[in-house]
């Protein structure tokens, strides 16, 4: 059996220094390759034989999922950043087409700076931490990793945007609100 130190997994089905890890190797994706690469196999420092059996075999099994971006773009504006070093707000270029939100520089800029998946993220609205941070028009956007804290121009571009982010937190937050001004005007 041969094994790849990089990885720490065996790979069944290789029979020779020959044959190439970079065929299955998961942990090298951008060098897989139909032929055999020498370059490859010497960043590998692949083992054969009674070496590979010393360590107990380590199992990595890749999470794989396709995520088809939608050619339809929600919405495509500008948002402020709350920058977390700085504690000041960064004005960011931002186009949703779900389930992705990439953010950018300007609307000039061609190059993707940061994208969320909106389908693991959490997107949170609170009537409460706006009064408590003294700042309208914020609503966060949670992930695995970090928290980040956004600002729309508007009362309105902030449902816009929440509605792009998740739909579904905006219907919920129009009926509320919605329920609130009729109850007022009974009043």
């Amino acid at each position: 059996s041969i094994s790849c130190q990089l990885c720490v997994g065996n790979y069944v089905g290789l029979s020779s220094p020959t044959d190439s890890p970079a065929k299955v190797c998961p942990g090298k994706p951008s060098t897989r390759t139909s032929q055999p690469n020498r370059r490859v196999m010497s960043n590998h420092k692949l083992q054969v034989g009674r070496e590979a059996d010393k360590e107990p075999p380590r199992l990595l099994v890749p999470d794989i999922q396709e995520i088809r971006v939608s050619p339809i773009v929600s919405k495509k504006g500008y948002l402020h950043f709350l920058e977390p070093h700085t504690a000041g707000w960064a004005k960011r270029f931002v186009v949703v087409p779900r389930p992705y939100a990439y953010m950018y520089n300007s609307d000039k800029d061609s190059v993707e700076r940061f994208v969320l998946n909106l389908s693991t993220a959490q997107v949170e609205y609170s009537e409460d931490q706006q009064a408590m941070l003294k700042t309208p028009n914020t609503f966060a956007v949670c992930t695995e990793h970090r928290g980040i804290l956004l600002q729309a121009n508007s009362d309105k571009d902030m449902h816009d945007w929440l509605y792009a982010f998740n739909p579904l937190l905006a219907g919920t937050i129009r009926s509320k609100l919605s329920r609130r001004r009729s109850a007022q005007m009974r009043v």
